[in-house]
C-alpha cells in the first residue's frame, strides 16, 4: 500500500484538526498514513529525511511556512510530492499556490490527491558581521533586508496568535516614516548599484494578503528572482505602493521591480536587518540569492499555479 507521511507542527493554529482531516483523505484515498511530529529541536528536516529513507510515496506539511521551509530543503530535486495544508500565521506559500486557506478538508484534498507542478526553490547565504559566511538556506517566497525586518522582529508571539497577519501589518505601519537603509546591489553579475530603500525584498513569488502582490507578473515557476526596491520618501507613497499591489496604479519612483537569476545585497553602513518567508533571520552584512529552478515537486488545485 503507497505510503503516505503527514509531518505536522503541533503548536500550529488548528494543526490536530488538519491532520485529522489528511488522515480522512488519505484513507479515502487508498494510502497508509503515518504523522511525524515536528519539535522546536527538529521543525520537519529530520522527518522529511526519515520519510525519504523510509521509501514513503508523498509528504504532506501541516504547519506554516517556517515548517514548509524545513520540509522542502529535503525534498528538493528528489521527486518527492509534498502536499500542504495551511496552518500558519501568513501562510504565503500556500498563497502563492492558490491552496485553499480557510477549508480544511478541501486543502486536504489537494495535499493528498492534487496534481503536482515543478516549482522553485530560493536560496540565500547570509554574511555576518566579520565575514563569517552561513550554509546556504531555502526561502520559499520572499529574503527581505531593512525595515520589513525589523518590523517582523517587532510582532509579538501574542499578537501573532490573536491578530494572524495584520499582526505584521501593525509592526509594519509603526515604522511607515523609519528612514531608510543604504544598500548595494549586483544582479547576475552586472555593475555594483547603490540605493536607500526602506525594504529590499528578492523574491521567489510576491502575493501577500489581501490579494495584493508586491510585484506584478511573479510565478513560482519562472526561474527568477523578483526584487522589490521600496523607497517611499513620504506616508503618501504608502498609498500608491498599495494601489500598485491591488494592480490599481503604477509606483514609478517609489517601488522598482529588477529581475535575475543572482542576486547580492550589501550593508553600507552596519549589518541589515534580514528575515526569511515572514521569520527574523537577524542581521547580515551581505546577502547573496539565487533561485532553484523547478526545485520542488508540490501538490496543487487543478493546474500548475
Amino acid at each position: 500500500m503507497p505510503e503516505l507521511v503527514v509531518i505536522g507542527n503541533p503548536t500550529a493554529r488548528g494543526a490536530a484538526r488538519a491532520v485529522d482531516a489528511v488522515l480522512r483523505e488519505a484513507a479515502r484515498a487508498g494510502l497508509d498514513a503515518r504523522v511525524a511530529a515536528t519539535t522546536a529541536a527538529e521543525p520537519g528536516g529530520p522527518q522529511a529525511r526519515a520519510a525519504l529513507a523510509a521509501g514513503a510515496d508523498a509528504v504532506v506539511a501541516v504547519g506554516g511556512d517556517g515548517t514548509v521551509r524545513a520540509i522542502a530543503a529535503e525534498l528538493a530535486h528528489t521527486g518527492m510530492p509534498l502536499g500542504i495544508v495551511p496552518a500558519g500565521t501568513a501562510n504565503l506559500f500556500a498563497r502563492n499556490l492558490d491552496l485553499p486557506l480557510h477549508d480544511v478538508a478541501a486543502a486536504a484534498r489537494v495535499a493528498v490527491s492534487g496534481p503536482t507542478a515543478h516549482i522553485d526553490l530560493g536560496r540565500v547565504v547570509l554574511t555576518r558581521a566579520g565575514g563569517e559566511r552561513e550554509p546556504e538556506a531555502p526561502f520559499l517566497v520572499v529574503v527581505g533586508v531593512g525595515n520589513d525586518a525589523l518590523a517582523l522582529e517587532a510582532s509579538s508571539l501574542r499578537a501573532k496568535r490573536r491578530l494572524g497577519w495584520l499582526s505584521y501589518v501593525a509592526a509594519g505601519a509603526r515604522r511607515f516614516g523609519h528612514p531608510s537603509f543604504a544598500v548595494r546591489g549586483r544582479f547576475d553579475g552586472g555593475p555594483v548599484e547603490a540605493a536607500r530603500a526602506w525594504s529590499v525584498l528578492v523574491h521567489n513569488a510576491a502575493r501577500i494578503p489581501a490579494g495584493l502582490r508586491v510585484l506584478p507578473g511573479t510565478r513560482l515557476d519562472d526561474g527568477l528572482l523578483h526584487v522589490a526596491t521600496v523607497s517611499p520618501r513620504h506616508l503618501a507613497h504608502w498609498g500608491r505602493i498599495a494601489a500598485a499591489g491591488a494592480g490599481l496604479a503604477r509606483a514609478e519612483g517609489v517601488l522598482r521591480h529588477r529581475r535575475a537569476e543572482r542576486v547580492t545585497l550589501g550593508a553600507v553602513d552596519a549589518p541589515m536587518p534580514v528575515q526569511l518567508d515572514g521569520d527574523p533571520a537577524g542581521r547580515a552584512e551581505r546577502i547573496d540569492a539565487r533561485i532553484d529552478h523547478a526545485a520542488l515537486r508540490v501538490r496543487v488545485p487543478g493546474s500548475e499555479p
